[in-house]
Formats: C-alpha cells, structure tokens, sequence
C-alpha cells in the first residue's frame, strides 16, 4: 500500500490514527504523525537520566524535555508544521542521532529528519481524494538526477555535483535541443545533496515543467509551465589550495571565510564543464543562480559579481548583503543594505541593472522574522532605487526546508520566459 493511500486508510482515533513517518528506517514504528498534526518521538534509552528532543525553528522552538516510562522515553508535539524538520536527542549532555530515523546531511553533520505530511492527507475524515505535494513524484514523464565528480586545481580537491536532467532530456526527438541552466545552492551546515535529499528537487522540478497545478500547497494555480532546464547543485565549501597563488574572483569580497575560493570554482571550472558535458544555453541568457541562506548570500555575491553570466538571480532566505573580507577581519559589523554602493555598485544604475538581469527573485518565511524583515526592508530599498524584483514570502514556515521548496516551486516557472 502507498504511503499516502495507508495515510488516508488510517481514520480510527487516538494512536491508531497515527503511521510511522515516511523518514522512518524500514520497519520502525516511531516517529508516528496524527492526523491532527501531531507527531510522538519514542527511543529505548533504559540507562539515560535525561533525554531531551532538539531540532530546527518548525519543530521545536526550545528543547523538549521527554518522559521515561520503563526503558523507553517518550514525547508528542503539538500539531507541527509540515515538511522537512532536523532533529536529534540530547541524551545526558550528549547528542544522538534517533536510530528510527533516516539521517540527511545538515548542522554540518548527519542528522535525524522527519517529514511532517499535511494533517488532512492523514485523515479520511477530511480527504476523499489526496493531492500529492508538489515535492513528491507523480505519475508520468520523470526527469534524472546525476552525480558527477571532477578535480579542481582551484582547490587542489576533488569536488562533487549533481545534476538534474528534465524529463525530456534523453528523448530521441530531443536530441539537439539545448537547455538553459540553474545553479542551486544548499545552505550553512549542509552540502550538495540537500536539494536532492531534503528538498525533493528533481520532483518540485518535473511537477512545475510538466504543469501539475493540482500539487499540493502550490500557493495558487500556476499561470505557466516552468521551460526545461538543468539544475546543478555544487558544494558551496571552497578554499584556495594555495592562498599565495589564487585565480582572483571579484565575489570573494562577499563570501565567508570558508567559501572564499567559491566564485572562482562555480565560474572557472563547474560552469566549463557543465557547458562540457551536457547540452547547454551556453551564454549569460541561459543561466541562472539560486541558493538558500548561505547559498542565497553566495548566489547575491557571484552573481552580482559576474553580471556578464547570469540573468536570473533568486535568494531564499539568504542575506541580501555581506560583509566585505576587509571589514570581517577588522570585525565590523554589516552595514546597511545600499542598492547604490552594495556589491560594489552592481545595483547603482538601475536602467543598466533591469535591461541585464530578467529577474531578480527574494523569498523568505514568514516565520523566520528576522530575515523575512530583513527582506521586506531591503525590496522596499531596492524599489525605490528603480530596481526590478519579485518577493515572496511563504506562510508560516521558518528557516528549513519547507520555506525553500515553495521558494523554488514559485521560482522556477518564472526562469527563461521569453
């Protein structure tokens, strides 16, 4: 039985009505959700003192301290907000991953992770009929994702990407198409299998080519269908092998310590072989760059930086600023967001900056105050210098993953339009 369909099959009340999570390892019985939204965490644990839950904004906002009944200890959250949620057990001091969980790649480790389905495709009682979630896959054409590696001599290490193919890539009649290209990036504490795992890239991107409307949570009907395209996910992690002898990027004034070497790499050597290997739009007409938070801070750095590139341009909860190499080391805090000298006067002529770029994209969630606020306060800047720019903010959600999958979904129908 498919997972939604024994979610839908589960209508008696109380625990019954609950199913394991779909992140749960084969067989595990916890985590279960409600169909209330709900969802109750259980681990064996009979030599532990204290077992606390901990996880991101939409789970927990605080730890949860859990109960011990015999060996095991046991907490249920309020109903949570739905999506991807990172979580792990503080156990006497010590973190632990749950060992009825699938572990995905984020807080610079590997993490538990739950899926939270909508409550109403739990409860038959209010659904006859699911819509699957527009991050799930459907029936139909599918596209593919690949895994390549190649060396860099920027920084002296092998390096890894994945690569999204649409669904119509390997068709004999599509055979001397080309296709434009979004580079994608993850966020702090995560790598490039982020989109790929917690974010459902390759179905968010086959449901907005193919036009499922009907997916759910879409946020509105979708006036268009995404083109075609590639999506390239790299590791946002870079470093110069040798900082005495670098191939100088004009983003690495922009970029974190730990990621200095990232403009250079993505311009210098990903961009040449993606153009290698596949049939691409090579020119700045048929690229665009995205990222969430620090991808979203690296994608405003590199692509503001190398307008000669890229003509789309999208941040997901990303800061729409940072703070030059220069005043990091003296600690300067980060200045204020100034359309006319930020990213070195990228923004200053706004004629020049709207006939270059087609689309400048900011998202956030509405939970995530301090950055949906920054984003509110930095379009109304941005606007009132002249500049051209969609923002989104997603109802409800915080800074995880649910936030930037609506970010794409809104995203990606908008790239390559004539």
């Amino acid at each position: 039985m498919k997972f939604y369909d024994r979610l839908i099959n589960e209508s008696a009340p109380g625990a019954q009505q609950a199913v394991p999570a779909t992140t749960n390892v084969p067989s595990a019985e916890y985590p279960r959700v409600y169909a209330d939204g709900r969802v109750t965490f259980r681990v064996r644990l009979p030599g532990a003192k204290s077992v606390r839950l901990e996880g991101g904004q939409g789970l927990c906002s605080s730890p949860v301290t859990m109960t011990k009944d015999q060996d095991y200890w046991t907490t249920t959250l309020a109903p949570v907000v739905m999506g991807f949620h990172y979580y792990w057990f503080n156990v006497d001091g010590i973190v632990m991953n749950d060992p009825g969980s699938q572990t995905f790649y984020g807080h610079g480790r590997q993490t538990s992770g739950i899926e939270i389905p909508d409550p109403q495709l739990i409860s038959s009682d209010l659904v006859t009929a699911p819509v699957i979630p527009f991050y799930a896959p459907h029936a139909g054409p599918q596209g593919q994702l690949h895994e390549h590696w190649y060396k860099s001599k920027i920084t002296g290490d092998w390096r890894r990407c994945y690569v999204y193919t649409p669904p119509a890539y390997f068709e004999a009649e599509s055979a001397a198409a080309r296709y434009p290209v979004l580079y994608l990036q993850h966020g702090a504490g995560e790598d490039e299998t982020g989109w790929v795992r917690q974010g459902g890239v390759n179905f968010i991107m086959d449901n907005v080519i193919l036009g499922n409307v009907s997916s759910f949570f879409a946020i509105g009907p979708a006036t268009v269908k995404a083109k075609e395209m590639l999506v390239v996910m790299g590791n946002g992690y870079a470093t110069y092998a040798d900082a005495g002898v670098r191939n100088a990027d004009p983003s690495e004034a922009y970029l974190r310590p730990d990621s200095k070497a990232f403009g250079a790499v993505l311009t210098q050597e990903l961009i040449p072989f993606i153009d290698r290997t596949y049939r691409t739009v090579a020119n700045r007409d048929g690229r665009a760059m995205a990222g969430l938070s620090m991808g979203g801070s690296q994608t405003m750095a590199v692509a503001l930086t190398h307008r000669d590139l890229f003509s789309h341009i999208g941040t997901f909860s990303g800061a729409q600023f940072s703070t030059p190499a220069a005043a990091q080391s003296a600690g300067q805090a980060t200045p204020p967001f100034d359309p006319k000298t930020s990213y070195g006067g990228a923004l200053a002529n706004a004629e020049d900056f709207n006939r270059n770029i087609r689309l400048l994209w900011m998202g956030a969630g509405t939970a995530e105050s301090a950055l949906n606020n920054a984003l509110r306060e930095n379009a109304d800047k941005l606007r009132a210098a002249g500049i051209k720019l969609t923002e989104y903010h997603t109802p409800g959600t915080a800074h995880e993953w649910q936030t930037w999958r609506l970010c794409l979904n809104k995203f990606a129908p908008l790239l390559f339009q004539a």
